[in-house]
């Protein structure tokens, strides 16, 4: 419901005191109003006088002042008509200048057909009751006082030149009374019209504001949303239902047109009311749904409401929060593993010291050493990661940064010959990460490269791509190899905990270097070149230096 151009436009009635607002729709359809009952009145007093028709008191003190005065009102209320058309004065002018001619006028009327006791003067009560409704305030004060006046006026004037038989002061007395009560009440009630058009105005501006709060916060919900009537045609969805549903819901239309499939199901519950869940599934490309149904409480023809969530996005969070009970388990194995692992390593060393030791239990004494430097590694990093240190960010110069990282990694590996092809988009590109973090990324990146990702008929090369996209506001930077690549079965699972392919791998080093890009709001990401090999790729968002 938007509030209309008429609602809001309020004009003053009465230009007197704190003066009376109205609607100026409403205003002006009052005063039409008021001007047919002018017209019909004027239009009987002079055609029934002139037609010789009307009653005998029409006219029977002063035939001409009563024609003249009655045509002068005719006149007057079609001339107010054709001002209402097309407005040259202000509607406060023209209520006050019609009020006042009808008083002198109907005074002059009653006058010329035998004076207050003609009673044609209950007729000034209607003007000023209509006066009052009108302008309102302080005006239907004046519009009393005028009839009163005039009243008054008038019966003193015919018993100075003896125009009747009798005088009758107390009649009119009586009579300027009413009109006082008669603008009272007027008043009163004006006042109260003008309270509850404000009170109504208020509503509608409200109604409004929560209409578009409503329509806002449904338009921003995570949830789909969709409501139904009870032709089950689509009253209300949101954007994120559409998306869900990866098709457009047009407001007005039946459910069973827009979206077959929760037609299906919705109809299904209806028969069904006990079980308002259910799952839609097997569609292609698209995730899986969950969709809720519930009925809501109206005094009239029922509604419904079909709420839709993403299932992949409360499954993923189950997962997350799977992994994240794992993680601490884990972290406390590996925590009482270390010290036992320790001893077992040590006793191992001190017998391959051991001058008694027979050739064949010096390969079993390898293979314990061996192993237990592979467990204290995952050990390491296990804890490493539980540890979750606070990052500290720093503005990294990739180029001299990696420049650096090539001659220690290089050092590291004894490399003869150094297997890196670094280029740059820009001389200087700069980046907001963590050090230390960012080593340990690149350098399980890099050591993947050279452990894993080597064709044994090619010479070791690793590829560093470090690129800038001033629009997309981020650096990446790409390291590929020359290896046999990763099966498409198992790309999905590379960043998953403990996932490895390799019997000497700790399934660990890529889920590690995962979550410390997540920490310093960065994305490490998988992609197979056309031209074969492997290529991760760590994208850093740009920051304000």
């Amino acid at each position: 419901m938007t509030p209309s151009k008429s609602d809001k436009e309020q004009i003053q009635t009465c230009p007197l005191g704190n003066g009376f607002y109205l609607p100026a729709a409403q205003a002006w359809g009052t005063l039409k109003v008021f001007n047919a009952y002018q017209i019909v009145l004027s239009s009987a007093f002079f055609f029934l006088f002139i037609s010789k028709k009307g009653p005998s008191l029409f006219g029977q003190s002063d035939s001409s002042l009563f024609m003249y005065a009655s045509a002068t009102y005719l006149a007057i209320a079609v001339l107010s008509a054709l001002l209402i058309r097309k407005p040259l004065l202000s509607y406060s002018t023209l209520v006050q200048l019609s009020i006042f001619a009808e008083i002198t006028l109907l005074t002059l009327i009653m006058h010329s057909s035998g004076g207050i006791t003609s009673g044609l003067g209950v007729l000034l009560a209607v003007t000023v009751a209509a006066g009052g409704l009108l302008a309102g305030g302080q005006c239907t004060l004046a519009f009393a006082a005028l009839a009163t006046f005039l009243i008054l006026g008038e019966q003193v004037y015919a018993s100075s030149i003896n125009s009747f038989a009798t005088t009758a002061y107390t009649y009119a007395g009586v009579l300027s009374a009413s009109f006082f009560t008669i603008a009272t009440l007027a008043m009163v009630l004006a006042k109260r019209v003008e309270v509850t058009e404000e009170l109504a105005a208020q509503h509608v501006k409200d109604i409004y504001n929560l209409e578009q709060l409503n329509s806002y916060i449904i338009q921003h919900l995570q949830s789909g949303i969709i409501v139904i009537d009870a032709e089950y045609n689509i009253r209300l969805a949101n954007d994120a239902a559409g998306t869900f549903l990866n098709k457009p819901l047009t407001w007005g239309e039946p459910l069973a047109t827009s979206a077959s499939e929760c037609w299906h199901l919705f109809n299904r519950w209806l028969r069904a009311p006990e079980k308002n869940t259910a799952i839609l599934s097997s569609r292609a490309n698209l995730a899986r749904l969950q969709l809720k149904f519930n009925k809501l409480d109206s005094l009239g023809k029922p509604a419904f409401i079909i709420f839709l969530d993403d299932l992949s996005a409360v499954d993923q969070q189950i997962q997350q929060g799977k992994l994240a009970s794992l993680g601490h388990l884990t972290a406390s194995i590996a925590h009482e593993i270390r010290n036992p692992l320790g001893a077992i390593s040590h006793a191992g060393q001190l017998l391959s010291e051991s001058d008694n030791i027979a050739n064949e239990d010096k390969r079993l004494l390898e293979i314990i050493h061996n192993h237990s430097d592979r467990v204290n590694s995952i050990v390491k990093s296990i804890l490493q990661l539980s540890r979750q240190e606070q990052t500290l960010t720093e503005p990294v110069k990739l180029n001299k940064w990696l420049v650096d990282f090539e001659k220690e990694f290089s050092e590291q590996f004894a490399l003869i010959e150094t297997p890196f092809n670094i280029s740059f988009s820009d001389s200087n590109i700069l980046v907001n990460f963590d050090k230390n973090h960012l080593k340990q990324i690149i350098d399980n990146l890099c050591s993947n490269a050279l452990k894993y990702g080597q064709n044994d008929n090619a010479q070791e090369t690793i590829n560093i791509d470090v690129i800038h996209d001033l629009n997309k506001q981020q650096t990446s930077i790409s390291i590929i190899d020359n290896g046999p690549g990763i099966e498409k079965k198992t790309v999905q699972h590379i960043f998953e905990p403990f996932y490895t392919t390799s019997s000497t791998g700790t399934g660990l080093g890529l889920y590690i270097s995962n979550q410390l890009a997540e920490l310093n709001h960065a994305s490490l990401s998988y992609s197979a070149p056309a031209t074969g090999g492997s290529c991760f790729t760590l994208t850093i968002t740009d920051k304000t230096f």
